[in-house]
């Protein structure tokens, strides 16, 4: 599919349009995305252009109407009916729903390769037992350890603790916060994020997002109550896990598993995105609303399933995987 956004020169919305179609087409290898600079009013006839930003579609116009050329701002109306100066990622989204090819059903094999367990499969073992000991003092204690924990623990393994904090900081497993405390180790996290994980017969942990809530059930291999809030309504949100029966409240409930950009840390790129939402629109809109994530809307079973490659295998002595 070949896309041609026509627009005069300096055009203040042109980069709204742009980063809207990049949001929406990221990882699209079949679309084509050309920019052209139209300089006069026979050039816009020319090609098409009914006022500055214009998009073509495969050399349509989706919004056009039947307007004539025109060099001027072009007017656009979201679903409010507000007057905007590009089209809304919903409505370029119902645009090119039509012309876009299938994608094929998502597997979540991105997420898994950048997960906790292949990140620590570069490590020393006496690395991946410090890391192993970190998240199991969250499923004892309920808690964060501190630094001196970690550097004592660290020395007894035969490793210097300044270099191992460095290691799983790099190597983005653990992170400590200003004051020397464990602040994340995926999906543990050590402060209140909004999803608490309530194991049946030990303590209450907190979860980095919606899929590490999910995660630490199997990898402790223990049933487990999740509470959350979904962030579009204030509803609450439960998911109980008991032998292996997962039952959620609302039934409707989907999880979006979303990510800005690649260039910091799952903390900072993903794990404010990562949500669960009791009706999958809510869901859909924050993606519309947010042009710069690429991410899906996954149901209950393929969550769980995430989740389980993600973390399931990290407290397993045999496969450091």
């Amino acid at each position: 599919m070949r896309l041609q956004v026509l627009h005069v020169p300096d055009c203040p919305n042109t980069g709204m349009l742009t980063a809207r179609l990049n949001g929406l087409l990221t990882g699209r290898s079949d679309v084509v995305i050309e920019h052209e600079v139209i300089r006069d009013e026979r050039e816009a006839a020319a090609r098409g252009m009914t006022g500055s930003p214009t998009l073509l579609i495969d050399g349509t116009d989706p919004f056009g109407a039947d307007r004539p050329p025109s060099m001027s701002c072009r007017v656009y109306f979201d679903e409010s009916g507000a007057v905007v100066g590009a089209p809304s990622v919903a409505q370029l989204r119902g645009a090119l729903a039509s012309k876009l090819a299938p994608q094929p059903a998502w597997d979540g094999l991105s997420w898994r390769a950048a997960g906790s367990g292949s990140r620590r499969a570069a490590l020393s073992p006496s690395l991946r037992a410090l890391h192993q000991r970190v998240l199991r003092h969250f499923l004892d204690s309920g808690g964060a350890p501190d630094r001196a924990w970690l550097d004592g623990l660290a020395r007894q393994l035969g490793l210097d603790p300044d270099a191992a904090r460095r290691e799983l900081a790099a190597a983005d497993l653990v992170h400590l916060d200003r004051h020397g405390r464990v602040d994340v180790a995926y999906p543990f996290s050590g402060l209140d994020r909004g999803h608490r994980v309530q194991l049946v017969g030990g303590p209450a942990v907190w979860a980095m997002c919606a899929i590490d809530a999910l995660g630490i059930p199997q990898l402790a291999r223990r049933d487990a109550t999740i509470t959350a809030t979904d962030l579009a309504t204030g509803e609450p949100v439960r998911v109980d896990t008991r032998a292996g029966v997962w039952r959620w409240l609302p039934a409707s409930t989907v999880v979006l598993v979303a990510k800005a950009g690649s260039g910091g840390t799952s903390a900072e790129c993903a794990c404010g995105h990562v949500n669960f939402y009791t009706r999958a629109e809510d869901a859909r809109a924050y993606l519309d609303h947010h042009p710069d994530l690429t991410g899906r809307i996954v149901d209950q079973h393929d969550a769980i399933e995430l989740a389980s490659a993600v973390f399931g295998a990290l407290l397993d002595e045999a496969n450091p995987h």
